[in-house]
């Protein structure tokens, strides 16, 4: 695998800080994310239960992420399968793959990944020795389109199921049972679902008439809950990427479950009951955290974060404790009604962006539909507060085609929109108001599981009458592209019939249809034409006797409470929030083990924080190598891995001054990606408290292998900065396809000319350089040139001494022996 041969190396090196590898396990479990990995390593279950698993001795969790298409090229043209991060273990190799269920536009990356494993895509061709391929997941409330392709699904809650699995495998292997014995001992861990052990029926016009299940007494599943969240196991030293990636933070999980009851929100009924951590664990999870990683970010999770019994107290403690060490604290999920002018003022404290609100319907008759319970005057009144407190710009979400929707509904957004942008007025202030909009697609075990989805053209026009009314208000608007909302629809509520449509569609190319420019309609309408199905039948309305495809597998919420629910939604009444007042009997509580569970409102444990003492600098010269896997870093993506190493270490660091402070370290000039080196330079500022040789120690005791500090030095403080300083660098640089004979012949034409110049182009300014003028000395040593040059790449040097501008990176070895500094 040629690693400087794709777009972002660093996707594919894994040894991150925080990663785990087990030359030798039992049972090798492949957690699979189908999508890129900047994405899945945001994914907060994903680290969970790496961390689970990893804490058993005989068990190794490996990750695997969907290849970006250069990536996939070269797997193909290569011939190799797609393998794990950790040990390099091609997936058929493994014992277990199990797939995140995130979102329906992945699923076509699920069936690709399989395919370039070599494994086959049906379950039912799959031999003895291939490995189990399972699942989970908020998708896995509805498999059945991914049901031919899964041998196993885990409803609910992994952090204890996914282990009874992982045991259950190895039982199996030590008894050398067969898959079918496996998968009738999967049966008896609560929260595994089986879809070969069920056989769905279908009526003449399409619909459903029923789902047999094929073994006895298996004739529905019950998903697993985690009974107690504060107690759970959790990772508080997880993996840390060198590239940055979309939630790049410490995530720490603060309750799960949400008892608002909105209507449209399958997460509020999936995820029940309530379960809070206490404020203690939180407090001592994020330290532990910030620890292991040198995040300089928390983010405090939930489905509704201003709803945490302890927000207030925990969110003034966590700004108590590291406000002085320029850590920020992020709230990303927070309601209007939770919004208290002290919790604002709180959040102010650090890193104002934006401020999100969801209203989610421009009408206070919609809001009453979806049980949103806001009103127009509590939205109007947190929007002063927030402009009030400095921020300038909040974002609104709201969605089109909720039920019962009418054209005035929808005028009411930007109606609303203007309310909340005029605040900023009222309050002497500047203000902008971003407008972000989605198609509402029903989802599965909601109490609109039975209505209809509107159609791509009832999505195109409704999105042009909110362009129209936001553009006369002034107003920023952004929406989600339709067929994108098609597409989610049609496989939300789909059946085992689309899973042709998927092979399909990945057979003509669709692979990260979740990423606007990689998805084609074409090619989805073209795979629904030729397995003769029409995507808009799955967006039609179902009727309430009808027979649903997940009406098999049991959320823990009855049938009777979401159909109670949907008479409600339809006369515009509310359901009150069951943590304040009465249980509205939705069925998931036992209230003995499974039940709400809310964390008690106790004084939480302070810490006392020295006073800020103003520092000394003292400045510090490093040089390190950089090699193995790590000369695939980017320059930026090296900036981020001493960044948090400098944290981790507990080196006292300087920072700069002003709103975005950042820590007072500067490279050299930036060596090319794929260039191994023994002298690459840095200066950092650091209190003068430290030595330099302990500042080389404790970095050294942090930094991932192939990153090494060689050389510490104290440098005055107020000498030049490195870069002024270089006169020269020296590079040996191998080309294998060249005979020695002949490279040395190159060398001699190229020192005979006078010059050679190249032009560089960087957005749109050209820029000439020189490079036999740049050249010091220039000799051979086999297929081995030795250079030393003052400017210039040693790919542009490799170029122009063979003259070939074909050349690219990965046909040449380069390292960076040494930096000659100015007399």
């Amino acid at each position: 695998m040629n690693l400087l041969a794709v777009e972002k190396p660093a996707r594919y090196m894994g040894g991150e800080m925080g990663s785990v590898r087990k030359e030798s396990a039992n049972l090798r479990f492949a957690l699979a994310f189908p999508d890129v990995y900047e994405v899945g390593m945001s994914h907060l279950g994903l680290r969970i239960l790496y961390h689970i698993l990893n804490g058993a001795d005989d068990i190794a969790a490996e990750r695997v992420f969907a290849p970006w298409p250069d990536m996939e090229t070269q797997l193909r043209e290569s011939g190799d399968s797609l393998a794990t991060l950790e040990s390099g273990t091609p997936l058929a190799k493994c014992d277990i793959i199990g797939f995140t269920l995130q979102y329906e536009l992945s699923y076509t990356n699920i069936v690709n990944m399989l395919r370039l494993s070599g494994i086959p895509i049906l379950a039912s061709q799959r031999s003895e020795t291939l490995p189990l391929i399972i699942a989970g997941g908020p998708c896995a409330y509805n498999p059945e389109p991914l049901a031919p392709f899964l041998d196993a699904v885990l409803l609910g809650d992994g952090e204890e199921a996914v282990l009874e699995i992982a045991r259950a495998v190895l039982a199996a292997k030590a008894a050398k049972e067969s898959k079918a014995e496996l998968l009738e001992r999967l049966t008896a861990i609560e929260g595994v679902y089986v879809p070969s052990l069920f056989e769905p029926q279908y009526n003449f016009d399409g619909t459903m008439s029923g789902i047999t299940p094929l073994k006895p007494g298996y004739t529905s599943v019950r998903r697993r809950f985690l009974a107690d969240l504060d107690s759970a196991p959790y990772p508080a030293s997880p993996v840390v990427p060198f590239m940055k990636t979309v939630h790049d933070r410490v995530a720490v999980e603060i309750a799960r479950g949400c008892t608002r009851g909105c209507r449209f929100c399958q997460a509020g009924y999936i995820y029940r009951p309530l379960r809070e951590r206490s404020p203690e664990t939180i407090l001592n999870l994020v330290e532990d955290a910030l620890q292991a990683t040198g995040y300089d970010e928390v983010s405090l999770l939930s489905l509704s974060t201003g709803d945490y019994s302890c927000v207030a107290p925990l969110i003034s403690e966590l700004m108590d404790r590291y406000a002085e060490a320029r850590i920020a604290v992020s709230l990303p999920s927070l309601r209007v009604g939770t919004l208290t002018d002290g919790l604002i003022e709180d959040i102010k404290k650090v890193r104002k962006t934006g401020f999100t609100l969801a209203p989610e319907a421009g009408s206070e008759r919609m809001r009453r539909v979806i049980n949103k319970g806001i009103t127009e005057a509590d939205l109007v009144a947190g929007a002063a507060s927030i402009y009030s407190a400095g921020w300038r710009l909040i974002k609104l979400y709201f969605m089109i085609g909720l039920p019962g929707e009418t054209v005035d509904d929808v005028t009411q957004i930007s109606t609303l929109a203007r309310k909340v942008k005029d605040q900023a007025k009222a309050t002497g202030s500047s203000g902008d108001v971003n407008v972000a909009v989605s198609t509402f697609v029903p989802k599965a075990h909601t109490p609109f599981q039975w209505e209809p989805q509107i159609s791509k053209q009832e999505t195109l026009d409704l999105q042009y009458q909110l362009h129209c009314d936001l553009k006369k208000r002034k107003l920023r608007f952004k929406w989600q592209d339709a067929s994108l909302s098609l597409m989610e629809g049609v496989f939300a509520r789909g059946d085992r019939r689309l899973a042709p449509v998927l092979v399909r569609a990945v057979e003509l190319g669709c692979r990260f249809d979740g990423w606007g420019d990689h998805f084609s309609l074409e090619r989805w309408l073209q795979a629904f034409k030729e397995c003769e199905i029409d995507p808009e039948w799955y967006l039609r309305r179902r009727e309430l006797d009808e027979v649903l495809p997940w009406d098999h597998l049991d959320c823990g919420v009855t049938r009777e409470f979401l159909l109670k629910e949907r008479e409600l939604a339809m006369g515009e009444a509310a359901t009150e929030d069951c943590r304040n007042g009465a249980c509205t009997a939705c069925g998931v509580c036992d209230f003995e083990e499974i039940t709400t569970r809310l964390s008690k409102k106790t004084d939480l444990p302070t810490r006392q924080v020295a006073p800020e003492v103003e520092q000394q600098p003292a400045r510090m010269r490093l040089r390190f190598a950089k090699d193995g896997a790590m000369r695939y870093l980017s320059h930026l993506e090296l900036i981020t891995v001493f960044t948090r190493a400098v944290s981790r270490a507990g080196v006292p660091i300087l920072f700069s001054q002003g709103f975005h402070p950042h820590p007072r370290f500067s490279f050299g000039t930036a060596t090319s990606v794929g260039v191994e080196s023994r002298a690459e330079y840095m200066d950092m500022f650091v209190a003068d408290e430290i030595t330099a040789a302990e500042v080389q120690s404790r970095l050294n005791a942090v930094l991932p292998d192939g990153l090494r500090i060689l050389e510490s030095v104290e440098e005055d403080v107020k000498a030049p900065s490195i870069s002024t300083m270089i006169d020269a660098t020296s590079y040996l640089i191998t080309i294998e396809s060249i005979a020695a004979e002949r490279l040395a012949e190159m060398c001699v034409q190229f020192l005979a000319q006078p010059s050679f110049v190249i032009q560089r182009i960087k957005k749109g300014d050209v820029r000439e350089v020189d490079l036999r003028g740049e050249t010091v000395s220039l000799t051979t040593d086999g297929q081995t040139l030795n250079l030393v040059a003052k400017r210039g790449k040693p790919l542009e040097f490799a170029r122009a001494i063979t003259a070939n501008n074909e050349l690219k990176g990965e046909d040449i070895r380069v390292e960076k022996l040494e930096v000659i500094f100015a007399p």
